[in-house]
Formats: C-alpha cells, sequence, structure tokens
C-alpha cells in the first residue's frame, strides 16, 4: 500500500475503497457475499443487504461493494476466459478463496475504470493475506500485474461459434447458451443472454393500501432519484442507482413494494374486485399478497400460505410494514389445500417455486447454480402443487400458475400435464390489458421475457374451471 500513501500524500484523492479498514473495505465485503454465494444456496442481494447494514461505509464504498459483488457473478465466465490466459494451471485447481480474489481483482482491472490498477492488485494482495492465504498472496499479485500488462487473447466469434462465445466472454454455462440457441434461434437467445447480463433498475410497485402513486412519486422526485414510470404496469417504478429498496423515501411507511413489474402479471390476471377471497398457495415473501390485499380491500380475505417457516416470517414483517391487514399467513402444504378447502376460493394463485432462470439479471448466481436436471425436480413439484391446489378453486373460479421461468418444463409441459388430468379446468385469455404479453400460440397464456419487455422472464397461465 505504499503507492497508495504516496498518493495521498500527494494530494490525489482517495478513491472508492481504497482507504476503509479492512473488515469493512467494499473488497472484503464483496469477498464475503461471493464466498457465501459459492458456498451456500443463499441470494447475493439478502447477503449484500443485510451486509451493507452493518458495515460503517461511505455511499461511494456501498456503491463500489455493490458493484464488485455483482459484476463478478454476471461476468464470470468472462473473467475466467481472461484470467486463464495468464494462469499456469486450471482455475478450477485454485483455492477456492484465490480463485475468488483473481475474479475481484480481474473485474476492477478489466472492467472498471475508476479504480487504479495498483489498487486493485495491492488491496487482492492484503485480502489475501488478512485471511490466512499469505502463501498465494505472491502468486495472486503476480497473476494480477499480468494481467495488467496483456492483452486479452482474441475473442470466439460470436456469429460462426456462439456458444463458445456465450459459455466464455459472454458469461453463460455451455448447456444454457447451447439449450437456448437451439430453442429461440441465435438472434434472440443472443438478446436474451445479453438482457442477462445487463444490471437491472430497481423496481417498486405501490402499495394502495397505504400511498398512491402520484404520492410515490412525487417523494421520488423530492429525493433527486433518477427514475422512468413502468409503461407495464400502473403504479409501478423503475429506479437507476438508487441502493437498497429499504433506503428508499416511503419505504419504512409502506408505502412500497420492491417487485419486478413481471411479478405483478399473475395478480393481474386473477381478475380481483372488491371483497374477493383469494388463496395464494405460495405466498413465499408475500409481495403478491399484498397486491392481491390492496385489490380486494377490507371487506376482502387472502390467505397466504407456504410451508417454509422463513417464508412466514418474511411475509409477516412484509405485512406488518405494508399494512395488509387483510392477509391470513398459514404455514402449510400447497399441495393439501384442495383436501383443506374443497372449492372454497373463487380465486387462487399457485406462484410455484422453480429454478428462478428468468431472474438471472437480478440474480446473476442463478446461472452458475442450476444444472440441467434442476428443470426435471422443479417441473415435479409444480406439477404437485398445482394439482393439490386446484381443488380449492371454487366452481367457475379461476386458477392461476406462475413461474419466474420460461423453460418449457416448468411452464407449457406442467400446464398441459396439469389439464390432461383435471380437463374441468381451461385456459381463458386474461383480456385486452396484458396483449402484449400474451403468447397467441397459446390462449391464456402470458410470456415476459427481459429482452423484449425490460422485465423478468415470467410465465403466466390463466384456467377457469368447469361450473
Amino acid at each position: 500500500m505504499a503507492e497508495a500513501a504516496r498518493s495521498e500524500r500527494a494530494g490525489r484523492p482517495r478513491r472508492p475503497g481504497t482507504g476503509a479498514a479492512a473488515g469493512t473495505s467494499p473488497r472484503r465485503i464483496a469477498l464475503e457475499i461471493l464466498r457465501r454465494v459459492e458456498t451456500t444456496d443463499a441470494y447475493a442481494n439478502l447477503l449484500l443487504d443485510a451486509r451493507l447494514r452493518r458495515a460503517d461505509l461511505s455511499p461511494a464504498d456501498r456503491a463500489l461493494a455493490t458493484e464488485l459483488t455483482y459484476g463478478v457473478l454476471r461476468l464470470r465466465g468472462r473473467l475466467d476466459w481472461m484470467l486463464q490466459a495468464v494462469l499456469d494451471r486450471p482455475l478450477a485447481a485454485l483455492e477456492p478463496v484465490v480463485r475468488l480474489l483473481l475474479r475481484l481483482g480481474a473485474y476492477q482491472l478489466r472492467c472498471l475504470t475508476r479504480v487504479p490498477a495498483f489498487a486493485a492488485v495491492d488491496e487482492a494482495v492484503r485480502l489475501a493475506r488478512s485471511l490466512g492465504a499469505a502463501r498465494s498472496a505472491g502468486y495472486v499479485n503476480a497473476v494480477l500485474r499480468s494481467l495488467t500488462r496483456q492483452a486479452s487473447p482474441p475473442e470466439p466469434d460470436p456469429g460462426s461459434d456462439p456458444i463458445a462465445y456465450w459459455a466464455s466472454v459472454g458469461s453463460h454455462p455451455g448447456w444454457l447458451a447451447t439449450r437456448w440457441t437451439l430453442r429461440l434461434g441465435l438472434e434472440e437467445a443472443a438478446r436474451l443472454m445479453a438482457g442477462n447480463n445487463a444490471a437491472p433498475p430497481l423496481t417498486v410497485v405501490t402499495n394502495r393500501l397505504r400511498a398512491q402513486p402520484d404520492a410515490v412519486r412525487r417523494a421520488l422526485e423530492a429525493a433527486g432519484l433518477d427514475f422512468a414510470v413502468s409503461e407495464w404496469l400502473p403504479g409501478a417504478f423503475r429506479l437507476r442507482g438508487a441502493g437498497s429498496p429499504a433506503e428508499l423515501p416511503g419505504f419504512a411507511e409502506g408505502h412500497l413494494i420492491p417487485m419486478d413489474e413481471a411479478g405483478a402479471l399473475p395478480v393481474l390476471c386473477l381478475d380481483l374486485g372488491e371483497g374477493g377471497r383469494v388463496l395464494d398457495a405460495c405466498a413465499g415473501g408475500g409481495s403478491k399478497s399484498a397486491l392481491i390485499a390492496a385489490a380486494v380491500g377490507s371487506r376482502g380475505e387472502v390467505l397466504a400460505l407456504d410451508r417454509s417457516p422463513r417464508a412466514m416470517r418474511r411475509l409477516g414483517a412484509a405485512m406488518a410494514r405494508l399494512g395488509a391487514t387483510g392477509v391470513r399467513p398459514l404455514q402449510g402444504d400447497a399441495r393439501e389445500a384442495g383436501a383443506a378447502w374443497p372449492g372454497a376460493f373463487p380465486r387462487v394463485l399457485v406462484d410455484a417455486p422453480c429454478t428462478g432462470l428468468g431472474t438471472i439479471r437480478r440474480r446473476p448466481e442463478i446461472k452458475w447454480r442450476r444444472q440441467p436436471e434442476d428443470l426435471g425436480r422443479a417441473a415435479a413439484l409444480q406439477g404437485e402443487l398445482l394439482a393439490g391446489a386446484a381443488g380449492a378453486v371454487a366452481p367457475g373460479g379461476l386458477l392461476v400458475y406462475s413461474t419466474c421461468s420460461l423453460e418449457p418444463e416448468e411452464t407449457d409441459a406442467v400446464i398441459a400435464a396439469f389439464r390432461a388430468a383435471h380437463p374441468e379446468f381451461s385456459p381463458e385469455d386474461p383480456g385486452p390489458a396484458l396483449r402484449e404479453f400474451a403468447d397467441p400460440a397459446a390462449p391464456g397464456m402470458l410470456r415476459a421475457w427481459p429482452q423484449r419487455h425490460g422485465t423478468d422472464g415470467f410465465f403466466v397461465a390463466r384456467l377457469r374451471r368447469a361450473t
């Protein structure tokens, strides 16, 4: 760090991340999150939000920690491709902490312009020593300095060898790149993967139980935030560079629900009105339950079912913040809903657990975590949940199935198998308001695409039960 010290004595302004204490430096925090993501099923966004709440960092250093965490996850394939060109052994053969340190350093050296090369290298070496990898500190130093001196090798041609390109420089696993290219065609698959690699806006939806969209818009303007009104969902806003949702004006007061616009499509498909009775059969954190509660009003009833105790805790806290007193959380299994409440609900939503492959732009770790066999496992559970909840739909009622995945196994195939076993349910057009997302080849089905709509990937099926 001698060079950094000399530059500060010379009066140069300190760059983000070059002067924080080692335990709270943005690079150390990013490394902590990346290690947790690699060794557990935790999601980076939840880990990072919790860690930044505990850290005493300047706004610039908070932004750097966020940029490093998501940047390394999004562009891991590109970083590994660049690093392998200067390594003397396979990247996979390195200790996990060394591999992560090299990715962090490579991202700063090749993908950021505001971090000086000396700072990126020296901080990586210092981190290696502080984490008990002192024997590898020299190696980290040598590799990163080689990266500063050598140009990147020629990239694979995305036109003549698209799989090689997207599986390396394009930062997607080869199986996904191959799958999407075969299913969607080269051009559309490339657009989808490029969309996955783009940082998404923070999207919030107005909680109409506590606020109105005009008031939310004025609060965002008064805070000087960069935002746009959603073109797809009334009362939703897309924000750039806004940081954590908890820091937004009105969040603590329950005015805002952080969720992607596509996540609201299943609720719109329920065709809700004042006083409705709804079963949210896989409620999770409760964002959709809150939107449902606002739509059915004080005379309505929302039963929010989930089998996870953790989801119940999150849901309870969210409903308290949002003032959704009409939501009744209940721990239970959607597969048993039909037996528990036969024909009791005019509206039932099954927002099923899935691979999450439609949310890669928000949760980039998913593309490195998922494997082809996960699709079959997810589809089997989704079919069971849909069949179990279907019995709770009243005659003439609506059953809406949704996933944040666009893979055929989790979408069309689940619906086809369900309808074969339950002919009393038929697909129904959700109406002109959602026509932009409608699939003309599959009546009653909606699909939102990152590359087409600027949203997460989402599938929705609306089914009507015969009277």
